[in-house]
């Protein structure tokens, strides 16, 4: 079990890389002064080329590993990693109908209070995030986060 589960994680993480890539490739460019400069595409891209290498070698490995054996470590942490990756792609999705503020808000939400973090706790430091990257990124440098489809002002 442990064996096919680390397959399939590798593999899985592989499969996102390729397609956060394939979807940032559609974001606009960022200019500044006539110069061309990173834009919104640049950490996705980046993170997904560490990823997938990283993918190819939990493949491998798992492959390259003796005869399966029971999942002693097949507990809450590995589903958790599982809920992780799959909201995720949930998470962009939303963004795309809700915006930036209300995603990511549910996002952090939903995965703090999957982690069993107090509901005082995680309303306080999703607030506090969302807050922050609104005005460090909106406010002081500028940048457009996605409005969405809802087109809500925060």
């Amino acid at each position: 079990m442990k064996k096919t589960l680390r397959i399939f994680f590798g593999i899985s993480l592989v499969l996102v890389s390729l397609w956060v890539i394939r979807t940032s490739s559609t974001f606009p460019e960022a200019v500044s002064a006539g110069k061309k400069i990173p834009g919104p595409a640049f950490f996705p891209v980046l993170l997904s080329v560490v990823l997938i290498p990283c993918g190819l070698h939990q493949t491998v490995s798992a492959l390259r590993s003796g005869k399966e054996g029971p999942c002693r470590g097949c507990g809450p942490g590995a589903a958790n990693g599982a809920i992780v990756i799959l909201s995720l792609a949930v998470y962009v999705q939303l963004m795309q109908w809700m915006g930036y503020a209300l995603s990511t808000v549910l996002f952090s939400m939903f995965l703090l209070l999957r982690l069993r973090v107090g509901v005082l706790k995680a309303l306080a430091v999703t607030i506090i995030t969302v807050v922050f990257i609104l005005l460090v990124f909106g406010r002081l440098f500028q940048i457009q986060l996605p409005l969405g489809e809802l087109g809500l002002p925060w």
